[in-house]
């Protein structure tokens, strides 16, 4: 009987049967056996002869792999939340694919919010699904020498059962191979951490029963046909939950309001509140309360947020180091930006580019999750990245080039009010770079291109909705300043900043009713806006 006749009976492909044949995989599953020994007429003795042959060699591919070089991690035994995530990945699990085509799932999302403890509780749970296995496997992305996708497929291959000298030379051929082993089996294979879109679409099945899931901190917009999962923070309420989980019991109760804080401080962060549940777990006479006064202290919160090999400034620090010079400097200089969000121009402003260099810059850190775009083209920081950005920024940045950073924002934004006027009132034009601006920023005047937009349009009079904030779509206003901010910065020239009469000491003007502040969402506060913050400015400081 030849190899194609055999084929056809049995239904098992022909690649398969030469696979087989040549020694390529010496375990064939029990429905490929079942189905061979149809096509074959094997009855009786014979046929229980030669499936448990196949069973044999199935296990002396287990025995001769010394540990699976993709085994699977162990999962926390405290995962919090994320149900409406889990069912989605359950999902990803049954549901069908077209001829040709495998389903990959796809987590992306900033560093510290648990993106591969998701990806292996998910592995974990649906593994009994997966008759033939779940690999995993670590792509580097984050360092200086991610994993190349040959690496890549000589490990998965390998952990596929395929010995070191069957395996092909070049990346096609062991991409062609993997491929195919994929297609006769049910496993399932979680790639962590990519780094590029090069390097995983090697390792996407070609259709079958078996499942892909990559993590990544990057959006990977390049990928086509796969399922996208975008994760954000916790809430307060599973944040909460998740630092009692590693506390244990004990006197968890008698600690929940300074607990609940610690949650908030932690910004929703499952690394932040890992790091805060370590320190108190491995501290027992600290008190929660006392912690959560340190860490109210954004001077100093970052450098709390480390325990043992642990530091949250080192997740947020591998993600920098992706950034090219130009983007760097942008995401340095926004955290000097008063306010909780901004747009483009206000971003070319600081970091002394034309708009479209901004634009470019601000999407490379909305890419590696640095940066959250929203409605109408505004960006905003996540709390504790703001902070290691403003670290990054007084650490990088000398300060002439900080002092300089708040002399022509403020210029900007004092002019930007006295363009617009009061709020509601619809906007004359765009607000173009002074003279004192570019003088204020030596070395930066070259960076800058002359902007030519249409008129914008204040916040309040936008309807709802995303006219453009979305990767690749401009919005066509180039200038937006919030309510809060026409009311805080001075008309004037000759006018100065003064702290509101009605709050002594306070460091921040008040913000208005939360109808009228649009461009804010909700559940954020604005700690500084423009007076403070200008007024600080005159001392040689960016401090917000």
């Amino acid at each position: 009987m030849t190899l194609e006749r055999l084929a056809e009976l049995s239904g098992v492909s022909a690649r398969a049967l030469s696979d087989m044949e040549r020694g390529r995989s010496r375990g064939p599953q029990h429905g490929t056996v079942a189905a061979l020994a149809d096509a074959l007429s094997l009855e009786g003795d014979v046929r229980e002869r030669f499936v448990g042959l196949a069973r044999d060699g199935r296990l002396r591919g287990h025995r001769e792999r010394p540990g699976s070089p993709c085994e699977l991690p162990c999962s926390v035994t405290d995962f919090t939340g994320r149900t409406a995530e889990r069912v989605w990945l359950s999902r990803l699990v049954y549901e069908e694919s077209a001829p040709g085509t495998g389903v990959v799932g796809l987590i992306t999302g900033t560093a510290g919010l648990g993106k591969t403890a998701l990806a292996v509780r998910a592995a974990h749970a649906v593994r009994p699904s997966f008759p033939d296995g779940v690999l995993f496997l670590d792509l580097c992305g984050m360092s200086r020498q991610p994993l190349s996708a040959g690496d890549a497929l000589r490990s998965l291959l390998r952990a596929l059962g395929v010995a070191e000298r069957q395996i092909p030379d070049g990346v096609p051929g062991r991409a062609s191979l993997y491929r195919s082993l994929l297609r006769d089996r049910r496993a399932l294979v979680v790639l962590d951490n990519a780094t590029s879109e090069e390097q995983v679409r090697a390792l996407m099945p070609g259709g079958g029963a078996s499942r892909v899931l990559i993590t990544t901190r990057r959006l990977l917009a390049g990928l086509e046909g796969v399922r996208r999962l975008a994760l954000g923070p916790l809430s307060l309420p599973e944040s909460a939950q998740l630092l009692s989980g590693i506390l244990g019991g004990g006197a968890v109760s008698d600690r929940q309001p300074a607990l609940t804080r610690l949650a908030e401080l932690c910004g929703g962060l499952p690394l932040a509140l890992r790091i805060i549940g370590n320190r108190l777990l491995s501290r027992p006479g600290w008190d929660a309360d006392e912690l959560a006064a340190r860490l109210a202290n954004e001077g100093c919160r970052l450098d709390q947020f480390t325990a043992g090999d642990l530091k949250i400034a080192h997740a947020f620090g591998m993600s920098y180091a992706q950034l090219s010079d130009s983007s760097r400097r942008m995401f340095r200089r926004l955290a000097g930006l008063p306010g909780q969000d901004f747009d483009a121009d206000l971003a070319a402003v600081a970091a002394g580019v034309s708009v479209e260099d901004a634009w470019a810059a601000l999407d490379d850190l909305v890419d590696l999750g640095l940066l959250h775009d929203g409605a109408a083209g505004r960006f905003r920081f996540h709390d504790l990245v703001r902070l290691f950005a403003r670290d990054r920024l007084h650490r990088e940045e000398p300060l002439a080039e900080r002092e300089a950073l708040s002399a022509r924002v403020t210029s900007w934004l004092r002019r930007s009010v006295a363009r617009h006027g009061r709020p509601g009132r619809p906007a004359a034009g765009p607000v173009a770079p002074s003279d004192a601006e570019a003088a204020a920023a030596p070395g930066d005047a070259a960076r800058r291109a002359p902007r030519t937009s249409p008129a914008p349009a204040l916040l309040p009079s936008e309807p709802p909705g995303d006219p453009g904030g979305g990767r690749g779509r401009r919005p066509t206003r180039p200038c937006q300043v919030p309510p809060v901010l026409l009311r805080a910065v001075p008309h004037g020239p000759s006018s100065s900043p003064r702290l509101d009469s009605r709050a002594p000491g306070q460091t921040a003007w008040p913000v208005p009713p939360a109808q009228e502040r649009p461009w804010q969402p909700s559940g954020t506060s604005c700690s500084c806006t423009v007076a403070s913050w200008t007024d600080r400015a005159g001392r040689g400081s960016t401090t917000t």
